[in-house]
């Protein structure tokens, strides 16, 4: 399904432009608002946008300039009137599509429509290309020689063969949502969405709304109809992160939908099909929630038709040199630098306990690359970021489960910092720059940041510039 949003103060003109791009497998959103629709774009961005240039309040050179700022790969065609056509041709040499004068005819309209939208495609192929190549597979499939992780990897592709859910256990930074990719990947869905759900970054008051949409009128301030992420990955994967996060309530819905792939919009009646594969995971005793009433049993069950535990990368240490060695010379690639380590900077590595796991090595290795000036790198080169004597020694009188924790706690939030501290304060930068979604990234610095210190970080408002 290609999503069009037509941002324009005219509501008439949208309303037309809705009547003549009725096509299938398509869907066309109006706003009237520009700041409202640079909110939306930033927050979900469409296959392709129709953007007005003279508006109140903002003007669409402004909206674009933002939007190809946060997105640079999303299309906009403008929609110009005749004395605007300069500033549309002058927006098109500083990475807008293509313009359109008005009034313009139906069929000028589906041209260029057509054309954006085979655009982005060919731009999203290319773009998934270019990442597997730098990454050497990375986002595909998980580097690994140990054992035990390559028999959980080939599980992985067994299940891939089929639309079973699957079940990926693992501690935070282990690599679940690789594991997730990867199955999408080698399945038949593979050129639908991969659709992930970070359950434990939304406030439950939005999440069901997230995950289900909702109708016009269905609440206060529900001006339109809505689309849920479920809805968003029919003919794809839903990816459902961190599923221990979700209320009690909301297992119900997310049942009755496994069990019948049908959902109804809030506030609506009609009923919905979705066909999409159902992966979750989290890092939690889902047993022990089960036990206490806060897990439903039959939503595990149904979830777990086949389950995935991935090891700790402590429990693999064959595999920390293998990451560590692979991590460094990507990221001395990016940075344009000649890095290598020493045997005792491997063995220096091998002696951490890794709380973090993946995550954690892999932000090691960047950080190095980035601030080495290069050459071979020694166990002193290690001191800044792993951690020292007295940090362990103040978490020893904690059990291993707490002291892990806590060190995590602390590592997501400095790491998450340190990123939004090179990005300059730019959060949608900054979560591009440590690959997940901006509401993931943002979630590392408030809900960490709650835990560590107790002090709370105001809710994220949506987009609109930083």
């Amino acid at each position: 399904m290609s999503r069009i949003l037509v941002i324009d103060d005219e509501a008439a003109l949208g309303e037309n432009i809705q009547r003549m791009l009725r096509l299938p497998g398509t869907m066309v959103s109006v706003c009237v608002d520009p700041v409202k629709g640079l909110a939306e774009c930033m927050a979900y961005p469409p296959d392709l946008v129709l953007l007005d240039v003279r508006m109140p309040g903002m003007s669409g050179e402004e909206v674009f300039a933002r939007l190809h700022e946060a997105h640079p790969g999303l299309p906009i065609v403008f929609l110009t009137a005749f004395g605007s056509v300069e500033s549309a041709v002058l927006a098109m040499r500083n990475g807008a599509f293509d313009y359109l004068q008005k009034p313009f005819k139906r069929e000028d309209l589906l041209l260029v429509v057509k054309r954006a939208l085979s655009h982005a495609k060919l731009e999203r192929e290319v773009e998934t290309l270019k990442g597997r190549l730098e990454a050497l597979g990375e986002s595909d499939e998980a580097q690994s020689r140990s054992g035990a992780m390559l028999e959980m990897m080939e599980k992985c592709r067994r299940a891939a063969a089929t639309d079973a859910t699957v079940m990926i256990l693992g501690e935070s930074g282990s690599g679940k949502e690789v594991a997730a990719r990867f199955i999408h990947s080698q399945s038949r869905r593979k050129d639908g969405p991969f659709v992930p759900v970070e359950c434990s970054a939304m406030p439950g008051s939005l999440i069901e709304s997230e995950l289900f949409g909702y109708e016009r009128g269905a609440f206060t301030g529900a001006e339109r109809m809505k689309k849920g992420l479920i809805e968003s990955a029919d003919g794809g994967t839903l990816f459902l992160d961190e599923i221990g996060d979700l209320g009690v309530e909301l297992q119900t819905r997310l049942f009755r939908f496994v069990e019948e792939r049908a959902l109804r919009r809030l506030g609506g009646l009609a009923t919905v099909k979705v066909d999409c594969r159902i992966l979750c995971a989290t890092n939690q005793d889902l047993a022990a929630k089960i036990k206490a009433g806060s897990f439903r049993e039959e939503l595990f069950y149904r979830l777990s038709v086949v389950t995935v535990k991935l090891p700790a990368l402590r429990d693999r240490p064959e595999d920390i040199p293998h990451l560590a060695k692979f991590f460094l010379e990507r990221f001395s690639r990016r940075y344009g630098k000649i890095l290598s380590g020493s045997p005792q900077f491997y063995e220096a590595l091998l002696r951490e306990r890794w709380p973090g796991n993946v995550r954690q090595l892999k932000n090691v290795m960047e950080r190095l690359a980035a601030l080495h000036p290069g050459g071979v790198l020694g166990p002193a080169d290690l001191a800044e970021d792993l951690p020292r004597a007295e940090v362990a020694d103040s978490l020893s009188a904690l059990p291993w489960k707490d002291a892990r924790e806590q060190y995590l706690a602390d590592f997501e939030l400095s790491y998450a910092q340190a990123v939004l501290g090179r990005c300059g304060g730019n959060l949608s930068a900054a979560a591009r720059e440590a690959g997940v979604d901006r509401k993931t990234f943002y979630s590392l610095l408030r809900r960490e940041k709650e835990q560590a210190t107790g002090e709370s970080i105001p809710q994220m408002e949506p987009e609109t510039g930083e």
